[in-house]
């Protein structure tokens, strides 16, 4: 006869409870690994941007255009000094129109995408008001006026541009100073006076990559834009009124009234701060969707799910086929899921995203459901494998999709949760199992002739081989 000996420590140490507090302890050392993981894809992430600035700066980078618009030097007294500076005088009426190409263009494992532009823009500048914006007792160098265009940067221009001033051909060339709003700038010398209205025109052959804006915060504006890029984001002060999206590409056009304009038509640059100015510009961005490497980020986010769903599930397949499965065994299985990660980010970096997510989702989930079988001798294991496959579709779904993103998240979380409380509503955390239904014969506390003494088998019953007396309890 085979008596259980059990201790109470030992009891209370082989119950769900405790065991349930082992595998939480388990979760949270998982945050480790999985944020040494989640630096490793933020400095794939950093390199990829890097990459990509390669490509995209010496074909001119964002692309930003302010003007044309007409600049008029002024200087004035202060004691012994000479002061200088400059008013803008900024188009009453502005019509500009683009059309651009895109090329992807590789470096190494990265790409990113350029194109080259045609920019037409014709307006009205009425000079009016010039003296009243200049600070007192200044003298305007009427002279020395400039039409300006101001750009990002210089090499964004691809071939020579051309300007019309009333009709005349002017010549725009590099001006060694600064723009008023960016860093850049050409210009072509002008003849104008106070009072004076002037027709232009002007052709800007240009190239960039990632995107293009337009600063035009006075006068009425319109502004139309055409593209071969499926994926456009429309940024910036104001809206397109219009926009037509395919995908073989898009268009967009902007209306902004006079009414609605930031800043008056006339104004010395002194009173605007640069970043103030650039703030006002409109455009549109080059979007690639969610990349493998922004998704791999993303799917890092939700890593400790990964861990808490097939460790919760091995525990109740643990409690089901009555077997006992090792911390050592849960974290190995942690583990299996934490290398999804890692070969997501390498393989899409060479297969693309959607492969490289099935594969790395197959791999992982047939490692963990193998394990898992052999863990538990029993077969029950291998329901690892559909259920990690499930999830992974989940975030997957959650992954790709750039605006139900978080509600596919949350009501993905409330489903697992839901489905955990009810699979475990039953469970004897303590362990102690079903309490008897009769109170048993004989003196208190001391037994009767049916019962056995604390610690003595009970004649007749046979503990099951391997059992510590202290079965879990599923009620």
């Amino acid at each position: 006869m085979k008596t259980a000996n059990a201790s109470p420590a030992r009891s209370l140490l082989s119950s769900p409870g405790a065991k349930a507090l082992i595998v939480a302890v388990l979760v949270l050392a998982f945050l480790i690994p999985l944020s040494l993981i989640d630096g490793i894809v933020r400095a794939r992430v950093q390199t990829r941007d890097r990459a990509e600035a390669s490509i995209v700066e010496p074909a001119g980078g964002a692309l930003s255009v302010f003007g044309p618009y007409l600049a008029v030097p002024y200087e004035r007294k202060d004691g012994n000094q000479t002061l200088r500076g400059e008013v803008l005088v900024l188009a009453r009426k502005l019509s500009a129109e683009s059309s651009f190409a895109t090329e992807i263009r590789k470096r190494g494992l990265f790409a990113a995408p350029v194109f080259a532009a045609d920019l037409r823009i014709e307006g009205e500048i009425h000079v009016a008001g010039v003296q009243a914006a200049a600070p007192s007792l200044s003298r305007i160098l009427w002279n020395e006026a400039r039409v300006v265009v101001e750009l990002e940067d210089v090499r964004s221009l691809r071939e020579s541009p051309e300007l019309a001033w009333n009709g005349a051909e002017a010549s725009l060339k590099s001006q060694a100073k600064g723009g008023s709003a960016y860093t850049r700038a050409i210009s072509a010398a002008v003849s104008v006076s106070e009072g004076s209205r002037h027709l232009f025109s002007a052709r800007l052959p240009l190239r960039g990559g990632r995107s293009i804006r337009f600063l035009e915060p006075a006068g009425e504006v319109r502004v139309s834009v055409q593209g071969d890029w499926p994926g456009p984001s429309f940024q910036g002060f104001v809206s397109p009124t219009e926009r037509e999206l395919s995908d073989s590409g898009f268009s967009a056009r902007w209306f902004i009234p006079e009414s609605s304009q930031a800043l008056p038509a006339v104004f010395d640059s002194g009173d605007m701060k640069r970043r103030d100015l650039s703030q006002m510009s409109f455009g549109v961005d080059l979007l690639d969707g969610v990349d493998g490497y922004d998704a791999a980020k993303r799917a890092v986010d939700y890593g400790i799910l990964f861990i808490v769903a097939p460790f919760a599930a091995l525990f109740l397949f643990e409690i089901m086929s009555r077997s006992r499965v090792h911390p050592v065994q849960y974290a190995l299985i942690g583990l299996a899921n934490c290398l999804f990660y890692l070969l997501l980010l390498s393989l899409s970096e060479v297969i693309g995203f959607g492969w490289a997510y099935a594969l790395a989702a197959l791999a992982c989930s047939l490692l963990a459901g193998a394990y898992s079988a052999a863990s538990l001798k029993s077969k029950l294991g291998y329901l690892m494998i559909p259920g990690l496959g499930l999830l992974y579709g989940y975030l997957y779904s959650a992954l790709r999709s750039e605006d139900y993103a978080l509600l596919i998240g949350s009501l993905g979380l409330f489903a697992l949760l839901a489905g955990a409380m009810y699979v475990t509503r039953k469970i004897d955390w303590y362990g102690r199992g079903p309490a008897p239904r009769n109170a048993p014969s004989g003196t208190p506390g001391g037994g009767g002739s049916g019962a056995a003494a604390p610690g003595e088998a009970v004649p007749g019953r046979a503990e099951p081989e391997g059992s510590d007396g202290s079965d879990w309890a599923v009620l």
